[in-house]
């Protein structure tokens, strides 16, 4: 007998039983996957549990209402400044709304306050702080968060990449466009969600930082993260003060310079480095102290490490200032 031969099936076909199988094995896919979402949402929705309940946002203020103020009174002509601050603005605002929807899907309560507004009873009832802004933001967060039992959370909303910092320090406009780096911020706008859930989960662990507590006249004034710079109001007048040197009573070290840096291990990457200070640990407790541009050249023989010493935790530096007037600025941002 002949054999015969079993049709086969046309270009783009196949036989049905295959067809069979496989919209069988799609539908069980299918089904799988479904099941494996509905259970990785319920899941996640029941164990997620923040071990924070009650945020506090201090949020940046922009200089758009400035400038749009600006404009509106015909002050303002360069428009493509304008458009530069307004995308600043923008990207500031879409960053702070992300983190806000990120709270409340959480199921954290929060509440805002502009920086500029912001007073040490903005945060009773909270039990995380976070600056979003940066460094300086950050900063004045911390001036007024004076329990060492609230945390701060610092995010960069706006920063700079590393390809933006090499296109942004020599360009062909007399502008500087560079933002700020972020050093004290734990994240920014593209790590933020990863940061905010590993802290709202306490899988990650705030560090603690040393401050400077500075008393005038019996008068305490906020801590300094930073640092503290003590000087003449007038950068070109020379700073006169009188420092008790640690540990005895009755010798001061009279100087004559352009004021008196001291700075925590958060601090020591700043002004005190770029003046040639030393870099210290994050965890340090101590504090460094320089005197700013000294004039040591009617000292006999000139001090070889006054002018640059470090104090021990629970230490005290006292000064007596002998200028008509002076300024404490703390951290930079904040003047008494």
């Amino acid at each position: 007998h002949r054999r015969r031969r079993r049709a086969r099936p046309r270009h783009g076909t196949r036989p049905r039983h295959l067809w069979r199988h496989r919209m069988a094995h799609h539908r069980l896919r299918r089904a799988v996957i479904d099941v494996t979402r509905r259970t990785y949402a319920t899941t996640t929705a029941a164990a997620y549990a923040s071990v924070f309940t009650n945020a506090l946002l201090v949020i940046k203020t922009t200089p758009i209402a400035e400038y749009t103020s600006l404009i509106g009174s015909g002050e303002l002509y360069q428009s493509d400044r304008y458009a530069r601050v307004k995308e600043r603005h923008e990207t500031h605002k879409s960053s702070v709304n992300a983190i806000e929807r990120m709270l409340s899907d959480r199921g954290v309560k929060y509440r805002c306050v502009e920086r500029a507004a912001l007073k040490a009873e903005s945060v009773e009832g909270c039990d995380l702080v976070i600056a979003l802004g940066g460094d300086g933001t950050t900063l004045i967060a911390a001036h007024e968060v004076r329990s060492t039992d609230v945390p701060i959370l610092g995010i960069n909303t706006d920063p700079a990449t590393p390809s933006d910092l090499a296109k942004l320090y020599l360009t062909n406009v007399c502008l500087d466009e560079r933002r700020s780096t972020g050093h004290l911020c734990a994240a920014n706008r593209f790590n933020a969600e990863q940061v905010l859930d590993a802290a709202l989960r306490g899988e990650t662990k705030p560090a603690r930082l040393a401050r400077i507590r500075t008393t005038i006249n019996g008068r305490e004034l906020e801590p300094a993260l930073n640092d503290v710079l003590i000087a003449h109001p007038s950068p070109a007048a020379v700073s006169r003060y009188s420092l008790r040197l640690p540990g005895k009573e009755d010798a001061y070290f009279h100087i004559r310079s352009s004021g008196l840096r001291t700075c925590t291990a958060s601090g020591s990457t700043a002004a005190t480095y770029s003046a040639g200070g030393y870099l210290m640990p994050y965890d340090s407790t101590d504090m460094q102290y320089m005197d700013r541009e000294p004039i040591y050249y009617d000292h006999a023989p000139p001090p070889s490490s006054a002018g640059h010493r470090f104090y021990k935790r629970g230490g005290t530096m006292r000064l007596r200032w002998n200028s008509r007037v002076g300024v404490v600025y703390i951290d930079g941002a904040h003047v008494k």
